[in-house]
């Protein structure tokens, strides 16, 4: 049976790990694959929300190419998140596929029709963002992104 390709729209930008120790996820994924340089990002979400509540949470971020996706690592780092929930369920880890849409809103109400909520969201300088409760059906959490 051959299965029909069908047009993305959309770019899977990132595979996310979640971590406990940014520097020390780094030095082992320097040691593995000599991967980096890594860029810094200092995630803060005065206005995110979890679970549908509003709370303040922040990350540290590191990125570094690994091909033609990034690797993200995220060291949570204050104010209950679903990164931290991951941290104390499972351990460090693959969290979540960054996946990048040319309309949020449009996604979002894709999703719901699915029956697939939102687990946590948030917006920054440059994006804006959505983790869907996708885990149960793929065994990784799907964070959409758009760029403002």
């Amino acid at each position: 049976m051959i299965l029909e390709r069908r047009k993305m729209q959309f770019d899977i930008k990132h595979v996310c790990l979640v971590v406990r120790d940014l520097q020390k996820a780094m030095e082992k994924l320097r040691s593995l694959w000599d991967i980096g340089p890594f860029r810094f990002i200092d995630s803060d979400h005065p206005e995110g929300i979890v679970h549908g509540k509003n709370i303040h949470y922040t990350g540290k971020l590191a990125f570094a190419k690994a091909g033609d996706i990034e690797i993200e690592l995220i060291e949570p780092t204050e104010g209950e998140s679903i990164w931290w929930e991951f941290l104390r369920n499972k351990g460090e880890g693959v969290h979540h596929f960054g996946i990048f849409v040319p309309n949020l809103d449009k996604e979002l109400a894709r999703f719901q029709e699915k029956g697939i909520g939102v687990l946590q969201s948030g917006e920054s300088e440059h994006v804006k963002l959505a983790y869907m409760d996708t885990e149960g059906m793929l065994g990784v959490v799907i964070e959409l992104l758009q760029n403002k």
